[in-house]
């Protein structure tokens, strides 16, 4: 077994945040324990917790991991083509979305199943990166509001975006058939999307 003194502090939490990637994308959040974790680098159960406060920030950290990919997949050109429609990109970034739930499918259920304890609040660096994934919706949303619909326009993307995420959340968890889903949840996506457009244009 490797000694403590053979890695930088640094080095550790790097190895930690890469055994706990492994770990959730092979075995399920669930999976995730400071034994485990301690096995899956080649330490002590009790250098997990000399590296993080709590099991809770060493999730937070991985979740972070996840945001920034899911970031960098919804930020993708693909989903804000100028030669296209709002409408069309949104659809685009959609599928990406979902793509990205199928692909990644155990980091993403960790980020919408961890909670954290009662009383504690995210950190500040993890709600922005939390309110970063709704700005590229925001930017699809431009055309259809004013300069001075700022906050209507904030509104609008997040009752979008989790509009989408549940219509995957229940295609990722075997739910679908529970709502009477017949079509696949992307093309319910699409259909959702038509509607809430067409709803902001008439208002």
């Amino acid at each position: 077994m490797a000694r403590r003194k053979d890695h930088s502090r640094e080095e550790l939490k790097a190895m930690a945040l890469d055994g706990a990637w492994r770990v959730v994308g092979e075995e399920g959040f669930e999976a995730l324990t400071a034994r485990r974790l301690a096995a899956e680098i080649g330490y002590a159960p009790g250098t997990i917790y000399n590296l993080f406060a709590s099991m809770d920030d060493l999730y937070l950290a991985v979740n972070s991991r996840t945001l920034d990919a899911l970031y960098e997949t919804l930020d993708s050109p693909a989903c804000n083509d100028p030669c296209r429609s709002p409408v069309q990109n949104m659809k685009a970034m959609a599928k990406l979305y979902m793509a990205f739930a199928r692909d990644h499918r155990p980091h993403w259920l960790m980020l919408f199943s961890h909670r954290l304890p009662e009383g504690r609040k995210a950190e500040a660096w993890y709600q922005t990166k939390i309110d970063r994934l709704f700005v590229p919706l925001e930017t699809i949303l431009q055309p259809l509001f004013t300069n001075r619909q700022i906050q209507k326009r904030k509104m609008a993307a997040r009752v979008l975006w989790s509009s989408v995420h549940g219509l995957c959340f229940l295609q990722e968890t075997g739910k679908m058939p529970l709502v009477g889903g017949a079509s696949p949840a992307e093309t319910m996506a699409g259909y959702l999307i038509e509607t809430f457009v067409k709803g902001i244009e008439s208002a």
